[in-house]
């Protein structure tokens, strides 16, 4: 052998030396890689599974909610009505027939009520309006209408005050003495009625048609093999995945049966919080309480708990894993390595670039605690949009928010428990307002909400329902309820600019704190 063959011999030798090294490091750099991807990617179908069944509950609990608004504005438009005062105390045929006309109007219109009534102070049903199987109403003859004295929906309004809804648990009806075949879940409201004098002089009542509200959860469930369960707050199941465990406290003979009996863990989870997640060997456990009342306009006494819970099967959660290991070991199968570190070169210094360039754009619009916009960034949209909406004669709200003891809680207990009251209210303003409006925190305990489309009356109620969800976040993470001054404003004037809104409503947030700290005086 010659000295070029050699040569020749010892280039191929270190040329094959390289290679194996390089392929050793790129085969290490490329398991490295998908060893990244798939435990991010299985840490965002878990993110995204849990996402999708918080906002589906979500959803089903507005509606549920938004159902029996519509059953507290109808009870109290009829009941309250100078027409019910004269049919009851004058005995007015002209207003009696008036108001049977209404209450006809009122079932046509909403076709989930069974029974619409009027009783006098003796419990006498006065008019009644059925719903027959067909949807059809009719009215009861006088000789047909019963008695409800004894009946616990109309003791209860003995204490009640002028324009207070009392509502029933949801159990199923009864009819002299049994329950009613087929089964008719129903809700009971019912709200007193008073003369001029203050005398109760009878009572309005609304049988509403549960049935309703289980269809809603069931028609929402969209997403397949999950199962969706609705409880009372004893546990019992109102909706379960089998017909024979539904109702059971309706039938004392019966076994009685509780979600906590089949799911005791989840059960003791479920009473610590008003929202969560529960995993077991079976699978996901999402659960939201709530009670089952009209809007907090209305003041509803006796309101029931429930608890919206959905299933999501292990099977399920298993198949998705399945599907991104086979997808793993195909990338890794059928990518070649050097085609992979090029690309990922290529790829990750665009996505840095871009990435940097998101971070810078986004750090300059949000505040670091909370996530929220800044004051910058509101400043500019809410200039944007009371532009727009005067061009389009749409309202716009805007309510700002002091967050009430942040200094004194900061002296106490450090400031990071002042951080977690500023971002509770982050957290309770993302789960409260829509994605249209834009908040921000503008100061380090004030922040703005501009609400797009939306009155002041309406950014009230908003505000109303982030201030509540506020106080209970405090009792679960505290025990002791947080609190939050506002003032909520809409745009009013042809000189209304960014200044004026804001200050109006800075004026009237410390109007509300004043009011606030008024009431804790003794």
């Amino acid at each position: 052998m010659d000295r070029d063959d050699s040569q020749e011999i010892n280039l191929t030798y270190a040329k094959y030396k390289k290679s194996m090294l390089y392929s050793l490091l790129l085969l290490l750099f490329l398991s490295v890689v998908l060893a990244i991807v798939y435990m991010t990617s299985s840490s965002n179908i878990s993110r995204d599974r849990e996402m999708r069944q918080y906002a589906e509950l979500g959803n089903m609990r507005a509606s549920l909610l938004a159902e029996l608004n519509i059953v507290g504005t109808d009870l109290a438009y009829y009941a309250h009505s100078e027409l019910a005062i004269s049919t009851l105390q004058q005995e007015n045929l002209a207003a009696k027939n008036y108001l049977t006309s209404l209450m006809f109007q009122i079932g046509n219109l909403y076709k989930h009520y069974d029974q619409i009534r009027l009783l006098n102070d003796k419990g006498d049903e006065v008019i009644r309006i059925e719903q027959k199987r067909d949807a059809s109403l009719y009215l009861v003859p006088e000789e047909a209408l019963q008695n409800k004295a004894n009946r616990y929906y109309f003791r209860e309004l003995a204490g009640l005050k002028p324009m207070e809804i009392y509502a029933s648990p949801f159990d199923l009806n009864v009819e002299h003495g049994e329950v009613e075949l087929p089964l008719k879940p129903t809700i009971r409201y019912a709200t007193p009625i008073y003369d001029q004098a203050g005398d109760f002089i009878g009572a309005g009542v609304i049988n509403y048609n549960g049935n309703d509200l289980l269809e809603i959860v069931e028609d929402l469930n969209v997403h397949d093999h999950d199962k969706v369960y609705l409880l009372n707050g004893a546990g019992f199941y109102l909706k379960g995945d089998e017909a024979g465990k539904e109702w059971r406290f309706m039938f004392p003979e019966r076994e009685q049966l509780v979600f906590g009996d089949e799911h005791p863990n989840v059960w003791r989870q479920m009473q610590k919080a008003e929202q969560g997640k529960v995993v077991t060997d079976e699978g996901e456990y999402y659960f939201s309480r709530f009670q089952l009342a009209p809007h907090s306009m209305f003041n509803i006494i006796n309101k029931e708990s429930a608890f919206l819970i959905m299933f999501v099967p292990d099977s399920k959660i298993q198949a998705a894993q399945k599907n991104l290991n086979n997808s793993a070991i195909i990338a890794f199968l059928l990518v070649s390595p050097m085609f992979i570190f090029l690309a990922y070169k290529l790829a990750s210094s665009q996505v840095e670039q871009q990435k940097l360039f998101s971070q810078l754009t986004f750090d300059a619009r949000h505040d670091a605690l909370t996530g929220l916009y800044n004051r910058s960034a509101i400043i500019d949209f809410l200039g944007k949009s009371i532009s727009r909406s005067r061009r389009q004669k749409a309202e716009l709200a805007v309510s700002f928010i002091d967050v009430n003891d942040l200094k004194k809680t900061n002296d106490l207990y450090g400031h990071e428990a002042g951080d977690a009251l500023l971002k509770g209210v982050a957290k309770v303003i993302n789960m409260s307002i829509r994605n249209g409006d834009f908040a921000a925190r503008i100061g380090g305990d004030e922040f703005l909400i501009v609400f797009v489309d939306c009155d002041g009356g309406c950014a009230n109620d908003i505000m109303e329902r982030i201030q509540a969800a506020y106080g209970v976040m405090g009792l679960g993470k505290t025990g002791k309820e947080w609190s939050l001054s506002f003032g909520c404003t809409q745009l009013l004037h042809d000189t209304d600019d960014v200044d004026s809104i804001i200050e109006r409503a800075d004026k009237l947030m410390y109007e509300h704190k004043t009011g606030q700290k008024n009431q804790l005086l003794p």
